[in-house]
């Protein structure tokens, strides 16, 4: 497969240009007005004639229903799913209930998220710095053939608008809401010449968090984004365009605080300690430690599409920069746990140090800059608040060539190219409290630090650099001009270069078993350089037989692909080098899907059954060094099966409902979490068994106003979340219980369609539900502690928009 890396694009091109005498035929029907076009045979199609599993919303559909980000397309499809964190970087999509369960830099995300063609390194680049939206796509089951890298469990696709080469225009959105929300969007575009066109979106957002910080009685979770999309058209002739895009987008957020939904049994994580509430309704934390975060998320992409004969070439060469800081409370509380000073950290090997001279001991250990690692809290120079920077740098190039359509064959051949350097600096300091006599707690509300060797400490650099070079093919047969059987394959030669760096203190860090004095060994230091390297062969056949227009039915066998993994992260135990690198997660499905319109389609009925088995499923679980620290493992298979559609009328040209739903059986084969704990049958995370929804959508016209009411509902069943070793456990207070959302809008379009008005109304019954639970870690006094993070919409809140065009 290193021939793959080698390929020359431009005499692939060619070469496959002439290697054919097909000739060009009468081209597919065109779409009926009000059709979805889709792109997820890297050909435009209506979405009723694709053969696979797609839910496809148009920016219409999404202004509607109020849908402004990512984190919101859960409600456009029951398959897919959204995941907060206690950082930004780590938001995650779940597709079918699969997703990505670890997140360190070396471990790629189960479901691709594709912006404009690009692939995107890192899934939270993606939850911030889009607008000017034309289409969503969510493409379900293994999509590694055509779509690329990352899509073993789907993916998701993000089409934004182009340049309008008609006439210039442009508008202006200004968006208030509770919470002291503020927004204002901007776009213009239009003609410059015959043969260009531009379009120049910008966006500014603020918001207020939910959650209070007792501590302060000010709000955390905060957040101040703007950002700048542009498109810029040429077409110097018939069949040949150019589309240079870029984007840069930057976000601050005191990110994230998040309530106790549960508290430890003892020690600092409790109700009484921090005086906070808990319970799946608090919205309070008490923190001592400020939360710090911000994302800068900036991008550029040219896409070349020319026409050789009756021949399409696609090149699409992208940059993208991605970088996210956070400084968190480890502990969530107001307990000293959280940061170290210099003195406090040498202390126990150097009693009485001067704070100069304790200053230069760490300078001489760390491997970040002190600026970095450190900075002066209330007068004191604190080190260690896990000070997290990820900086990603991707570079990719797709080139492919479309044959033209009509024929007894049609083909799309191409080659991929990406390479991306990821890289984590961490800092991590505190005060290891599961260690007996290290802290005492005098009363249930104040805590002393009793032994100085419970100060610890570790600094980390870690850099993965992930080479994927591969070369794919897709060929359609039609024996008739009903039936067309279609077969693809996927090439793909993996690279991943690893330089890792890790140190920790005089006592160790928050890892491993206690040593003389109430010390810990903690992890292995590490300053080392390794490559590996994986072939793989992904594939696709599928049968799609048209009974007519409005009828198809399809069946399809796909082989899925998640490249190797590497634990590039803080706490990498000997144990855990060993079993690096993960093997690759493999996935093999078959679909059989039903498309149909009936009653001079204003009935739609899609209805697809799947059956996905994973196997080398990549989790992160105890080791057997006595640590504590997970080891990352590709082991045991997941099992997954259901039955999933959607289900649209328009009784009338006025009214449309609509229903999605997915009815699913996930579980696990043989997996053991720890030596001795086999989850067998136990469901996966953040996959809930069954979720559906319906929206209903009204049209009237008065004094010459359209005017639309719009309201969905989403149920979704209870969710897994974090801790797989409750999979088995049907009391877990790692299951969300089940819960319904509801929203409404009201749409106003002035006459000449200058103004429009949107009111709208989330969690329209105020139902309490929250996006992700956390554990907080016992080495910092949250043994059995359980953190929640709240949506936007934990509680019931309304606002408007207001659009002026131009």
């Amino acid at each position: 497969m290193a021939i793959i890396s080698r390929v020359s694009f431009a005499s692939l091109a060619l070469a496959l240009a002439f290697s054919t005498s097909a000739q060009a035929q009468e081209a597919a029907q065109p779409a009926a007005p009000g059709e979805i076009i889709v792109t997820a045979q890297k050909r435009s199609e209506r979405l009723q004639s694709v053969p696979v599993s797609i839910q496809a919303v148009e920016a219409t559909t999404l202004k509607k229903m109020a849908i402004a980000s990512p984190k919101e397309f859960g409600l456009i499809s029951p398959t897919l799913n959204f995941q907060a964190a206690d950082e930004a970087r780590l938001f995650n999509f779940s597709i079918r209930g699969i997703g990505t369960e670890t997140f360190s830099v070396g471990v790629e995300p189960s479901v691709s998220t594709i912006v404009d063609g690009v692939v995107y390194t890192r899934v939270g680049s993606v939850f911030d710095g889009l607008n000017d939206l034309e289409r969503v796509e969510v493409l379900n089951g293994p999509q590694g053939t055509l779509q690329g890298k990352n899509a073993s469990a789907g993916a998701v696709v993000i089409v934004t608008k182009g340049p309008d080469r008609k006439k210039l225009n442009g508008k202006i959105e200004m968006t208030a809401a509770q919470n002291n929300e503020f927004g204002i969007n901007g776009l213009l575009t239009g003609p410059l010449s015959d043969t260009t066109a531009f379009r120049v979106s910008s966006y500014y957002h603020r918001e207020d968090g939910l959650v209070i910080n007792k501590a302060t009685g000010k709000t955390v979770n905060n957040s101040v984004s703007y950002g700048l999309r542009g498109k810029f058209l040429y077409e110097p002739h018939d069949g040949l365009t150019f589309t240079l895009a870029g984007d840069w987008a930057y976000r601050k957020a005191d990110c994230c605080g998040e309530p106790l939904r549960v508290a430890a049994a003892s020690g600092n994580v409790t109700a009484a300690f921090t005086g906070a509430p808990v319970g799946p309704n608090s919205r309070y934390v008490n923190f001592d430690t400020e939360q710090v975060g911000w994302q800068k998320n900036r991008g550029a992409s040219l896409t070349v599409d020319a026409k050789l004969g009756d021949f399409t070439l696609t090149s699409i060469t992208a940059y993208r920069q991605y970088r996210d800081f956070a400084i968190r409370d480890r502990d969530g509380t107001n307990a000293p746990f959280t940061g170290v000073t210099p003195q406090q950290l040498f202390s126990a090997t150097n009693p009485g140090i001067s704070a100069a001279d304790a200053l230069a001991k760490m300078k001489s250990l760390l491997l970040n800059n002190i600026d970095f690692s450190c900075r002066t809290t209330n007068g004191s120079l604190i080190c260690g608040e896990s000070n997290s920077l990820e900086k990603s740098d991707t570079f990719s190039q797709e080139l492919r060539l479309a044959s033209p359509t009509g024929g007894f064959a049609d083909y799309i051949v191409g080659a991929f190219y990406y390479n991306s350097l990821t890289e984590r600096d961490l800092t991590i300091g505190g005060v290891r409290s599961n260690i007996a006599g290290n802290v005492v707690f005098p009363t249930a509300t104040t805590v002393t630090v009793a032994n100085p060797n419970a100060y610890v400490f570790a600094d980390m650099i870690t850099k993965v650099r992930n080479i994927n070079s591969a070369a794919f093919a897709n060929i359609n047969l039609h024996p008739t001009s009903k039936l067309t059987l279609s077969a693809g394959a996927r090439f793909v030669h993996d690279e991943i270069k690893w330089d890792h760096k890790k140190v920790t203190g005089p006592n160790g860090d928050h890892i491993g078993a206690a040593t003389s004095g109430g010390a810990n060994a903690g992890t292995p230091n590490w300053n080392f350089y390794r490559t590996f390297s994986k072939d793989a062969v992904l594939g696709r056949a599928t049968a799609r037989y048209e009974f007519s227009r409005d009828f198809m039915t399809y069946a399809s066998f796909a082989k899925g692909y998640k490249g190797p993994g590497i634990d590039a992260d803080m706490f990498v135990t000997t144990a855990g080098m060993a079993a690096l690198p993960a093997a690759p997660e493999t996935s093999t499905s078959f679909e059989l899907g039903v498309k149909s319109q009936f009653f001079n389609r204003r009935l739609t009925v899609n209805v697809t059954g799947y059956k996905t088995t994973f196997d080398g499923y990549q989790t992160s679980s105890s080791g057997t060094d006595g640590s504590g620290a997970p080891v990352l493992r590709s082991a045991g298979k997941l099992y997954t099966k259901g039955i999933e559609g959607e289900v649209v009328a328009r009784p009338t040209d006025q009214l449309r409902l609509s229903g999605n739903f997915l009815f699913a059986k996930n579980e696990f084969g043989d997996l053991f979490v720890s030596p001795t704990l086999n989850i067998k049958g136990g469901q996966p995370l953040n996959a809930p068994a069954t979720k559906w929804g319906a929206t209903a959508s009204y049209d009237v016209v008065v004094k010459d106003w359209g005017v639309n009411f719009s309201t969905n509902y989403t149920w979704t069943a209870k969710t897994l979340f974090t801790n797989l070793a409750d999979a088995n456990n049907p009391n877990s207070v790692w299951l969300r219980p089940s819960f319904g959302v509801a929203n409404a809008t009201i749409n106003l379009t002035s006459p000449n369609e200058k103004y429009k008005v949107n009111l709208f109304v989330k969690n329209l019954f105020d139902k309490q539900y929250v996006a992700g639970l956390r554990r907080i870690s016992g080495s910092v006094g949250g043994a059995g502690a359980v953190a929640q993070a709240l949506p936007r919409d934990f509680y019931r809140y309304v606002g408007a928009s207001l659009t002026v065009a131009f």
